[in-house]
């Protein structure tokens, strides 16, 4: 019953099932967006589309219907990726199912580094945007609210993002894993977006003394800079400050490659020491060739999974305990979409709107002198505070029809 009130699916792809290399040719930049949204609701005709593409995974959410592969199929067609050869990859999920996996992405759960609070951002990022183009609706509004609240809840009540890690710090961890000491390390960032800004908070708290950044905006690179003996390069000087680091994380936007086998061949002849490049972006910014250079060691984002392992059995605990949220908010939120459940709530709102205008219209006569817009607000906050508490209960008992009972009588509705 609850797929037939629940039209909502996804479709997607992340780093467990498909590599980077397969990744990198169906990410959708921020600018592509509209465009893709506009040819999915075409094909699947549905009114409802956000896009989530990050370093990990490219998800479409749909809502309207509850067949998401032609979006995905579509999307490889226009990337000249055969989608047969994404099918084996790729996941697909619909009503329940749909909610539990948007849940459990946005609590951190599905993330390469367990418990990330990056992909909360992202996920906000993401929704917000198809909100502000008008490709969400009465299906994904709620969803999406209901699971930027849900990670809220999930690191507040568990240890899941306990000591703040990101792709950004398993990166720094794969550099002194390497490189030993930091403090000595010449390191450079290339690109200068948020993942970049995180790795320069963790390198200097890491104890880097020397930090580098290249970058086409110079004062955005200043201010990665702040409180560091560093130094702003053009991007123009971008091999010259290649043969002057030991540390290279690059993390740029640029739907193509930017550092390439030539540019890092010519660093090496400048270098006496072997280089490390840490490739976090997604399309890569690394060619992969680089790899082939002799004393040059290329990661990209696929290779730190194996020193995010451990943190993941680390914090077996904590994801019992997220995916115990995860499970019982899902199953609320579904419950709340049943016609009954939604009826009697939207009847709790209309019962306390009658009261409050009653009531204002009452102390309006009583009390003429009275601020009309400060009595509103004084009886709406009045009225908030007492619906909530019975909405919290209808949502902490989904489906009980002796709790639905209980407040039809309790109201009088």
């Amino acid at each position: 019953m609850a797929e037939a009130v629940l039209p909502v699916a996804v479709v997607g792809i992340d780093h467990h099932r498909t590599p980077v290399a397969v990744r990198e040719r169906l990410a959708v930049a921020p600018e592509a967006v509209a465009a893709v949204v506009a040819a999915i609701q075409q094909v699947c005709a549905c009114g409802e589309v956000v896009v989530l593409s990050t370093c990990n995974r490219l998800e479409l959410y749909l809502g309207g219907t509850t067949d998401p592969w032609p979006a995905l199929q579509l999307l490889a067609e226009r990337r000249e990726v055969d989608p047969e050869a994404l099918r084996a990859g790729c996941y697909q999920h619909t009503g329940v199912a749909a909610v539990q996996h948007l849940f459990r992405v946005v609590s951190g759960i599905e993330s390469m580094v367990l418990g990330e609070e990056q992909i909360v951002h992202q996920v906000k990022q993401a929704y917000e945007a198809g909100h502000a183009a008008n490709h969400t609706g009465a299906q994904l509004n709620p969803l999406f609210q209901r699971a930027l609240a849900l990670a809220k809840e999930v690191r507040t009540q568990t240890g899941i993002s306990r000591h703040k890690l990101s792709t950004a710090s398993v990166a720094v961890d794969l550099a002194r894993q390497i490189h030993g000491d930091l403090s000595d390390a010449r390191l450079l960032l290339v690109g200068a977006g948020d993942i970049a800004e995180l790795s320069a908070r963790y390198l200097v708290e890491a104890g880097v003394r020397h930090l580098g950044v290249v970058n086409r905006n110079a004062e955005r690179a200043t201010f990665l800079l702040e409180g560091t003996a560093g130094r702003v390069w053009p991007w123009s000087g971008l091999g010259e400050a290649l043969a002057a680091h030991d540390i290279v994380v690059c993390s740029t936007s640029a739907p193509h490659t930017v550092v390439h086998v030539a540019d890092v061949r010519l660093a090496m002849r400048q270098r006496r020491a072997p280089m490390l490049l840490i490739d976090l972006a997604v399309p890569r910014d690394v060619e992969p060739a680089v790899a082939e250079l002799n004393d040059v060691y290329l990661y990209n984002i696929d290779h730190l999974e194996a020193v995010v392992s451990g943190n993941r059995a680390a914090r077996s605990e904590e994801v019992v305990a997220a995916t115990a949220l995860v499970d019982r908010w899902s199953n609320g939120y579904v419950a709340e979409q049943r016609p009954g459940q939604q009826a009697l709530m939207t009847q709790v709102a209309s019962f306390f709107a009658e009261v409050v205008a009653n009531e204002e219209q009452r102390l309006g006569r009583k009390l003429p002198r009275a601020d009309a817009g400060e009595l509103r607000y004084g009886l709406e906050r009045v009225g908030n505070k007492l619906q909530h508490r019975i909405l919290k209960y209808l949502r902490e008992h989904p489906g009980d029809e002796t709790a639905e009972r209980v407040v039809r009588e309790m109201l009088g509705l």
